[in-house]
């Protein structure tokens, strides 16, 4: 049955397929973040688009890698596995250097194919997303900024703070000696200065 197994070259085309399968995993790993690439160009919201495109990046990347490993493993073991059998069976010719060929040159062909589908060269555009992201944090930031230094803005927020004051006094705290008029307008002049800072 052995030499049955070495005259049909199994362990050889056991090379060749787990080489293919890896190779046909991984562009289909390529097409799967090319396709979320264009699904996450419609989101409005930097910071999901953001997260998303990160998420997808690491798991896919994961899963590349594991279909250079993988098949690379299985040709080392299929390599293996035909010059322990060569050996066992005492086979006058050994093992074809084409089997050494073949296992070695499977993983390196496997390697230069996850560098050429590579799609590490999109960190470009998560970067620029995430600077987008943050660009409009800081935006949104000076507006409300803006906002709070508008004198009526300003006044009403001085009324609630004082009003919160005043009944916060009036319940018979610490701040019970704020009633008075002329400590009210001290108190106003304080909050406003607070704000300005």
């Amino acid at each position: 049955m052995l030499h049955k197994l070495m005259d049909m070259h199994v362990f050889f085309y056991g090379m060749i397929v787990s080489g293919a399968v890896g190779a046909l995993e991984m562009f289909i790993v390529h097409l799967t973040y090319r396709r979320r690439l264009k699904n996450t160009s419609h989101l409005s919201n930097l910071r999901e688009k953001w997260l998303t495109l990160w998420k997808s990046r690491d798991r896919l990347s994961r899963k590349m890698n594991r279909w250079v490993w993988y098949p690379s493993l299985f040709c080392v073991f299929f390599m293996g596995a035909q010059v322990f059998l060569a050996s066992k069976l005492s086979m006058e010719e050994g093992v074809s250097l084409v089997y050494f060929y073949v296992g070695a040159g499977i993983p390196l062909c496997l390697l230069l194919f996850r560098q050429f589908l590579d799609f590490s060269y999109k960190e470009e555009l998560m970067v620029d997303t995430l600077a987008d992201y943050i660009d409009q944090g800081r935006k949104k930031q000076e507006q409300t900024a803006v906002v709070v230094e508008d004198p009526a803005i300003q006044d009403v927020m001085v009324d609630q703070i004082a009003r919160s004051i005043r009944e916060t006094a009036a319940a018979g705290s610490r701040f019970s000696r704020l009633l008075t008029p002329e400590e009210e307008e001290l108190m106003r002049e304080i909050i406003r200065e607070f704000m300005d800072q």
